[in-house]
């Protein structure tokens, strides 16, 4: 165990190095004016591995933790520095680690009241089968508020291991809340079934109403308390494997550190389990659930692998606090380009398939070029994600990395 404490220790002063380097001051800067819609020198690049991490770049005998605390730390440090040294993408490191609280009443996958699972798949790497629990009508009734109030001791406890097992050389910092965002039609496919929630929008629209409410005002609820028991915690920060979100409008001019709010922060919404619903069907069905949750924050970030094709003109005149969108492999450049202008920030998807399969520099860079040709003078950014192998090449995200940079810097006009 103290071997395991050393390493770690020393993983973290390496990552507390690249937090406080000049470097990275530059970067954080650069999302910051970006975010704000102000001119940077070139779009902002990031890679977010995801199946990646665990079957090439930080395979489980990598690890010499075995506690369940210290490991998910020893995870975290791991991947900072992963990324620093063979990805050289922009995510912003920051200088602190986020342990997440222990909260009151069931974990998933009973936090809603009923068993939220599904039917995994028999071969490694293969496709999962939702399991809904919500089956006839009347199941509704079933569902409760996933809690959010905090187990207050068992909380203390981790954050004091994690203190100590960091020893001062990186702050800890505690995220709380098990519900954030606005993603109803993700626990939707969950709780009622991805298929059967299409078909409800058609055969029982008013229940579907109902049931689509509940999932809202839950969200309201847990987030309300989270405010309510000064739980917030700021996010307009650097992550691992996600976008800096720092800006100037956030935290509002009136903050107070001692108390965020909701409309301090950055709130998150996305359909993507409604790819295949018409534009008029997403609005009526999730849009309008969604909205009363993004009027409780400062900023809103729209989009996950959904085309918005047909949804940007409706999230352009009903979501006022609209600031960044996704712009994922099937959807239109050209098209959303149009619709957010100078005004939201979109960010581009390349098709990883074709980056991470086929491994061809000419071919990389032609993709970026006509990405950029399509996006025009408005504000975007790249990231290459859903990365579930690379092939065995590790130099690929480094060399996709670099392209996108040297052809950002050459072609950017905004």
């Amino acid at each position: 165990m103290l071997d395991d404490v050393k390493i770690i220790r020393e993983l973290a002063r390496s990552v507390v190095e690249i937090a406080h380097s000049d470097q990275m001051q530059i970067t954080k800067n650069m999302w910051r004016r970006h975010n704000s819609l102000e001119k940077v020198e070139r779009p902002p690049v990031m890679c977010r591995p995801c199946g990646a991490w665990e079957r090439e770049f930080l395979p489980p005998e990598v690890f010499v933790s075995t506690d369940p605390l210290f490991r998910g730390i020893e995870a975290i440090l791991r991947m900072r520095l992963f990324k620093a040294a063979h990805v050289q993408d922009d995510e912003v490191v920051e200088p602190w680690i986020d342990m997440p609280a222990v909260h009151l009443g069931e974990e998933r996958p009973l936090m809603w009241g009923v068993n939220v699972n599904t039917i995994n798949p028999k071969k490694n790497g293969g496709s999962f089968i939702f399991k809904p629990e919500i089956m006839a009508e009347e199941d509704i009734d079933k569902l409760r508020v996933p809690e959010w109030r905090v187990n207050e001791a068992a909380t203390s406890e981790r954050y004091e291991r994690a203190c100590e097992l960091l020893d001062g050389i990186l702050d800890v910092h505690i995220s709380y809340g098990r519900l954030n965002g606005a993603g109803f039609a993700y626990w939707g496919s969950y709780l009622r079934g991805l298929e059967q929630m299409m078909y409800d929008c058609v055969d029982r629209p008013e229940w579907f109403h109902r049931f689509i409410k509940f999932i809202c005002d839950a969200h309201i609820k847990h987030i309300k308390g989270l405010e309510a028991d000064n739980h917030i915690v700021r996010n307009d920060v650097g992550s691992v494997d996600a976008a800096c979100m720092t800006c100037n409008e956030l935290p509002r001019p009136d903050f107070n550190k001692a108390h965020v709010r909701l409309i301090d922060t950055w709130g998150a919404g996305d359909s993507q389990e409604f790819a295949l619903v018409s534009p008029q069907m997403w609005e009526e069905f999730i849009l309008d659930h969604q909205i009363p949750i993004f009027e409780l924050y400062g900023l809103i970030s729209y989009g996950c692998c959904e085309s918005l094709v047909g949804k940007i003109e409706i999230l352009r005149k009903k979501v006022a606090n609209l600031r960044r969108v996704t712009v994922s492999p099937w959807s239109d450049i050209a098209h959303t380009a149009g619709h957010c202008r100078k005004e939201v920030v979109m960010e581009i998807r390349p098709m990883p398939s074709d980056v991470l399969a086929v491994f061809d520099k000419d071919d990389m860079r032609k993709d970026i070029e006509s990405k950029m040709k399509q996006a025009g003078d408005t504000i975007y950014d790249f990231c290459l994600q859903d990365i579930e192998t690379v092939f065995g090449r590790l130099e690929t995200l480094s060399t996709w990395t670099a392209i996108a940079k040297e052809v950002g810097e050459k072609l950017y006009n905004r």
